[in-house]
């Protein structure tokens, strides 16, 4: 399908004037970030593995080599014994 087309049927044009088309990609990227890497963030924190393990999952294949490796090993939180 035609973008010009897509846009004007869809009416997704007229949400952004001409001149900051440009605006778009930043947003997505940010919006991409917040959407997927805050909760990944979380459950790596809750689950006591540090939260750069969060790159992983923007990766496309490593995150979900990742995520099986993840699920099935050892959580270091849960494996120390309560004080």
């Amino acid at each position: 399908m035609d973008a010009q087309k897509f846009c004007t049927e869809m009416g997704f044009c007229d949400l952004v004037p001409p001149g900051w088309h440009w605006v778009m990609p930043p947003i997505m990227l940010i919006l991409l970030i917040v959407v997927v890497g805050v909760p990944v963030a979380r459950i790596l924190r809750r689950s006591g593995r540090s939260r750069w393990w969060t790159i992983v999952a923007f990766v496309p294949l490593l995150n979900l080599i990742g995520l099986w490796v993840f699920a099935f090993s050892r959580w270091p939180k849960f494996d120390r014994s309560p004080a």
